[in-house]
């Protein structure tokens, strides 16, 4: 039997799927801002607003803003964003099973994703420009992974 040789980039999958969920949960929130009918249901409508600000936090992990980092700290490390991820894929359950279900279903398998790679079960997966939030000392060599 031979064997199946499967190389995954994760570093990719984690940047472009995570900009895939957030621009998918920005659409979510703002079709159903839009909806005139919504507009009048309080709650409703205070969901999809914060849906469209979450989406942002979580697509902006390809080009980090400053300001993200600064009123939104835990979006930085990998666990924070997962657990931020599983949190806003749960939150998008709430209708009858639908489009917006798969886009929740897909941002916790994300954020589960994350998780691991946070919690270190997953090897040593840096995406690109992410910055541990370890403090090192000067002059100090990273370790490498035996």
């Amino acid at each position: 039997m031979a064997a199946v040789n499967c190389n995954v980039n994760l570093p990719k999958i984690m940047k472009y799927g995570s900009l895939f969920c957030g621009i998918a949960i920005m659409f979510a929130g703002l079709s159903v801002t839009l909806n005139v009918l919504n507009a009048f249901h309080v709650p409703t409508f205070v969901l999809a607003i914060s849906q469209v600000l979450f989406g942002l936090l979580i697509a902006q992990t390809v080009r980090p803003m400053a300001w993200a980092s600064k009123w939104f700290p835990f979006v930085k490390p990998y666990h924070g964003r997962g657990a931020f991820m599983v949190y806003v894929g749960f939150s998008l359950f709430y209708d009858p099973f639908g489009f917006i279900e798969i886009i929740g279903i897909c941002t916790v398998i994300l954020g589960l994703i994350f998780l691991a790679v946070g919690c270190g079960t997953c090897g040593d997966v840096r995406a690109e420009g992410e910055d541990s939030n370890v403090a090192v000392p000067k002059g100090a060599k990273p370790a490498t992974q035996v």
